[in-house]
């Protein structure tokens, strides 16, 4: 009898301790100092739901360290703590699908989707497979899983149609309908503040 309670007192914390290692994107976030910053824009966008298992698509997420942030002008350092600021920067770095590192098929169309209702309003996901990304990415530092890809970047993401970005080829936008490069110029973040299709 003893041995049978003690076969079911092993098992239930070894339980305990399974169901507390598998933890969320959001877990994962809150828990990496290196991506504070970023873990606050969600929680200030409002957006806790599109990180956990609620939304069902795979996430291909590109986070900024602490310094990117750091790093950025002070036109829109100073706006992060705002709400449509914040919904921005979230959104134009979280992607569905796989990471892809070559994109071949020119008649592709940009993918969003649309149904991810999230607070009363539709928040668009673009496809992760229309994105073509400048050099900013660490490869060497990504986290994969089932659920979710990290891939840190050094810098905030400025996303725009591949067909206005003049520093293209006409290859490079014939592959990839979005492009992002880092957030620097003023006329970026007049551009990313003012676009309502982000």
């Amino acid at each position: 009898m003893f041995y049978i309670i003690k076969i079911l007192f092993l098992g239930y914390f070894s339980f305990i301790n399974f169901s507390h290692t598998k933890e969320s994107l959001l877990d994962l976030l809150r828990e990496k100092k290196e991506f504070s910053t970023f873990y606050q824009l969600i929680k200030i966008a409002n957006y806790e739901d599109l990180f956990n298992e609620k939304t069902q698509f795979k996430k291909v997420i590109y986070i900024p360290k602490n310094e990117a942030f750091q790093s950025l002008p002070s036109t829109i350092r100073k706006k992060l703590k705002q709400e449509n600021i914040a919904k921005k920067i979230v959104r134009t770095h979280l992607y569905s699908g796989e990471v892809k590192e070559v994109f071949k098929n020119p008649n592709k169309r940009v993918v969003i989707l649309e149904r991810v209702e999230l607070n009363g309003e539709a928040v668009k996901i673009f496809s992760n497979q229309d994105l073509f990304v400048k050099d900013m990415v660490n490869k060497s530092a990504n986290i994969i899983s089932k659920e979710y890809s990290i891939i840190p970047v050094d810098c905030v993401m400025f996303l725009q149609p591949s067909i206005e970005d003049l520093r293209l080829t006409n290859k490079q936008k014939q592959e990839s309908l979005i492009t992002s490069c880092c957030l620097l110029s003023d006329q970026e973040i007049e551009i990313f503040i003012s676009d309502t299709y982000l």
